[in-house]
């Protein structure tokens, strides 16, 4: 879905110096899943029909399919895991993300080491991921795409009531 440092659910909450920031790579386990945080996140909030999003939006993403080759640790945050550890239920499912952060920054820093999170969607419920900076390396891409032409990417933009526009 996503590399980066920027402000996101599991981002490192100290903002004050770049370079002691950690970075996280986020991913989903369907495309449907991967659509709705990359692309339409809350975009479709009080709206009824079909939610234009101009084409160009979509030709300019890339869809990955990955692959681990080494054993990932995560965080479980699903079911009722997170709350046998006591995190709060903001931490994986609220719009607000600030809990979250101080939340991953702890994981992230915790002498076991975990090389991440793995979550539930708050828009679908589907399984995500989200992997820190310092174990990417043991990600691999199987196959990258433009997101036009991941399989069953129309079947998700019908399931989800997008129409791809083309604007001037």
């Amino acid at each position: 879905m996503g590399f980066g440092k920027t402000a996101s659910r599991f981002s490192d909450p100290r903002r004050h110096d770049a370079t002691k920031r950690f970075g996280v790579l986020y991913l989903g386990e369907t495309l449907k899943v991967c659509f709705l945080e990359a692309v339409l996140r809350d975009r479709r909030d009080g709206l009824i029909g079909d939610l234009p999003i101009e084409e160009r939006e979509i030709y300019a993403r890339r869809y990955a399919e990955v692959e681990t080759v080494a054993e990932l640790r995560l965080v479980d945050l699903r079911d009722d895991h997170a709350i046998r550890m006591g995190v709060p239920t903001d931490v994986a499912k609220s719009s607000r993300q600030g809990p979250a952060r101080s939340w991953a920054l702890a994981f992230r820093e915790h002498q076991s080491l975990p090389d991440g999170n793995i979550y539930p969607s708050r828009l679908n419920g589907h399984t995500n991921v989200a992997v820190f900076g310092r174990a990417v390396p043991k990600l691999a891409p199987v196959r990258v795409v433009l997101l036009i032409g991941a399989p069953g990417l129309a079947t998700v933009i019908n399931d989800l009531r997008v129409g791809l526009v083309d604007f001037p």
